[in-house]
């Protein structure tokens, strides 16, 4: 009889403990948290919150057990994930709600996978010549460079030793990476990213591979006038000014380098904001396949977006660590690749004239 009343009393204090979590994530109140809370630990404010849920719901497998992780505090733990880099940081914690370290690998992977279901509706090239003619627009209000349709630069983000390929991950820093390449508008929205390729390609070689660079090419042969701004590290084209090396002080050329270089810190400015926010992408290498890294860079390019129209306070900026000289990284060139350069440095010399003369 004893024996009896012991189960019971067992099994009803089982019972209490599942319902006493449950209530507790419940009445967990994630969706009200004050914004100085949200905006140091999730990188948000409440009403950049609130739209994430609301864009993420239709997407975002609904959880089944009744006592399941709600969904707003998934993505709570997400965005803590991204912004500090690290599991052992979790919001639930905070409030003395224990979530298992499997269970927050499980979530981050759900709400990053839901991230990237909405990438081509948050990252967005300009498709038409109306879109375009904004960007151009925006750029030359702020920088005075025209005809400037976007910023093109690479950035590495860290990852652990890959079990496949790995020499195609190893980098010229001595580690193996993501090697993204971002484009941003005037108001460093990133309107493209590409995360397919390894540390070890060039940026030269990822640009050539990029879909978005045959657009902007065909745009370019149809007679439409528009460039991306690049460094040297990438080949002078018709549709991608690079700067003029060696140009004499008070020339068109010289000119032309000074309005050129002052446009491309938009992107610098792009990558220190996207780094210094999500800090998952720089703190630490990544513990995750290639493949699954780069669905990490495409969701925290859809936060910056967010971030970016919201006008968020800018995050510490992320500056780094190193500083690489820029090379020219191109090799061997065919017949239609010099023919190409030819005419795109012949196009940069008319502009140089034209900025020359006109600003």
């Amino acid at each position: 009889m004893n024996t009896l009343i012991k189960i019971k009393m067992l099994r009803g204090s089982a019972y209490k403990d599942r319902i006493a979590r449950r209530t507790l994530r419940d009445t967990f109140d994630c969706v009200n948290l004050p914004d100085s809370y949200l905006l140091k630990n999730c990188g948000v404010n409440r009403a950049v919150f609130h739209q994430i849920l609301r864009i993420l719901e239709p997407v975002v497998p609904k959880t089944q057990r009744s006592n399941g992780i709600p969904f707003p505090l998934k993505v709570l733990v997400t965005l803590s994930f991204l912004v500090s880099g690290s599991h052992q940081k979790l919001v639930g914690k905070d409030f003395n709600i224990n979530i298992s370290q499997k269970s927050v690998s499980r979530v981050i992977k759900i709400i990053i996978e839901s991230l990237n279901l909405i990438l081509d509706q948050w990252v967005i090239f300009p498709s038409t010549v109306m879109q375009r003619e904004q960007i151009k627009e925006g750029f030359y209000r702020k920088y005075h460079f025209p005809e400037t349709i976007g910023c093109l630069d690479g950035t590495y983000v860290e990852i652990v030793c890959p079990r496949d390929d790995e020499e195609a991950f190893y980098d010229r820093k001595g580690q193996y990476s993501i090697h993204a390449q971002i484009i941003c508008d005037a108001d460093t929205r990133i309107i493209a990213v590409c995360c397919r390729f390894g540390g070890a390609a060039s940026n030269a070689y990822i640009w050539n591979k990029m879909n978005i660079r045959l657009f902007i090419e065909n745009m370019s042969r149809q007679g439409e006038t528009g460039w991306i701004i690049a460094d040297n590290k990438y080949p002078q084209r018709a549709w991608l000014m690079t700067p003029i090396l060696h140009a004499p002080q008070g020339t068109p050329e010289s000119q032309y380098n000074h309005f050129q270089g002052r446009t491309k810190t938009c992107i610098d400015r792009c990558i220190s904001k996207l780094k210094g926010r999500w800090q998952c992408l720089y703190k630490r290498p990544l513990h995750y396949t290639p493949q699954r890294a780069a669905k990490i860079v495409n969701a925290c390019a859809v936060l910056h977006n967010l971030c970016i129209k919201a006008g968020l306070p800018d995050p510490e900026p992320y500056i780094e660590p190193e500083s690489m000289p820029t090379v020219s990284e191109m090799t061997e060139m065919t017949d239609d690749n010099m023919n190409d350069l030819y005419i795109g440095i012949e196009v940069r010399r008319q502009l140089a004239e034209r900025i020359y003369y006109t600003v």
